[in-house]
């Protein structure tokens, strides 16, 4: 293997599902710090209104997010994305599903709608599944890494946020 093999490997290895992290491009972006000491890019810091009103999942139901008095799970994933699917079998998994509370938002980044539909039937979890085949969605909240997961209130104030790209991520998901 070269020299050159042996390094790209390497960084593809450290790097996981996240991107390289971009200037930040809206005057409210901050820099949050990952668990495990990474640097990400947060244009939607704690305290702060989730900016979607609305959405369409996979199945046509028109999700209101503004309206809705339930605490609201987003996760901005991949079904490429080995830490994507780490945290989706923990929420399989997970007492969160029993939450009526709850609602559930998995936003497939870069995901097209067929694509999605074979990952919520072979992972068979009863959330709300969107197509982002652009990034619009994602980056409204972030530049960079997968599975972004991000914890908003009944107030649809985002109360906690951070890239899932650790062993059990599912522990993270703890409203304050």
């Amino acid at each position: 293997m070269t020299l050159k093999m042996g390094l790209a490997t390497v960084m593809l290895c450290c790097l996981g599902c996240s991107s390289v992290v971009s200037q930040p491009t809206a005057p409210a972006a901050k820099v949050a710090e990952h668990a495990q000491g990474r640097i990400t890019l947060a244009k939607v810091a704690v305290g702060q209104q989730q900016p979607l009103q609305q959405l369409v999942d996979i199945n046509g139901v028109t999700i209101h997010l503004q309206q809705t008095e339930k605490r609201k799970l987003i996760i901005f994933f991949a079904t490429w994305c080995g830490d994507s699917k780490r945290l989706m079998g923990q929420l399989q998994q997970s007492p969160l599903l029993q939450d009526k509370q709850l609602l559930i938002v998995a936003i497939g980044r870069e995901e097209q709608p067929e694509s999605l539909r074979k990952f919520a039937e072979q992972y068979k979890l009863p959330v709300h599944f969107v197509s982002d085949p652009k990034r619009a969605l994602y980056q409204q909240f972030t530049d960079t890494g997968i599975p972004r997961v991000v914890l908003v209130n009944e107030k649809n104030v985002v109360v906690k946020t951070f890239l899932g790209e650790i062993p059990r991520a599912i522990d993270e998901i703890v409203w304050p």
